[in-house]
């Protein structure tokens, strides 16, 4: 597979934002983050995603500034993972393409709602739906405002991926080797 054009360095700003954002693992990652999740080991369970490449992304926007590292227990060291000024930014990227998914990338009544996350305008109380201006209060929808509400299938898929993740990583492993194995 050929290597992808580096366009860190672009005048295009679609071409810059693509270098740091064009990565699904990023995209889900700043998604936990949104969501209010901080801690490395909930960002594997909640995406999917494993641990190296969680890692990895997580470096990547500790590096660009998007994230920042904080201690939050001191024996032994754990620390969370928080969005900057700069990364909360992104939230009106991130709400795009959520409206974006959720008019065109459902068949109707696959997310067994209207939507698969819901959003209620915390200041009103309006169910906002995918607007980017508050239909209630008229107010525009930016970082911290939403409250946000899971279908019921979101809820049972991130349930799914819960329990595949207490699997110790080791155990997942040593698992796929033997199944290779065999085939």
């Amino acid at each position: 597979m050929p290597r992808r054009t580096d366009l860190s360095d672009t005048y295009c700003p679609v071409g810059r934002a693509a270098e740091l954002l064009g990565d699904r693992a990023v995209l889900l990652i700043l998604r936990e983050l949104f969501l209010g999740v901080r801690r490395f080991e909930a960002m594997v369970e909640n995406s999917g995603l494993g641990p190296q490449i969680v890692s990895a992304r997580l470096k990547r926007l500790l590096a660009e500034e998007v994230v920042e590292r904080r201690l939050y227990r001191p024996h032994p060291p754990r620390h969370e993972y928080r969005l900057t000024d700069k990364g909360k930014d992104l939230f009106g990227v991130l709400y795009a393409l959520r409206g974006w998914a959720e008019r065109w990338a459902f068949a109707p009544g696959e997310t067994g709602g209207p939507y698969a996350m819901r959003y209620i305008h915390r200041a009103c109380g309006t169910d906002v739906g995918t607007a980017a201006v508050c239909p209630g209060c008229g107010a525009v929808l930016g970082y911290g405002d939403l409250k946000g509400e899971s279908s019921p299938k979101l809820d049972a898929e991130r349930a799914v991926r819960r329990e595949k993740s207490a699997i110790p990583y080791s155990a997942r492993s040593a698992a796929r080797g033997k199944a290779a194995a065999r085939h």
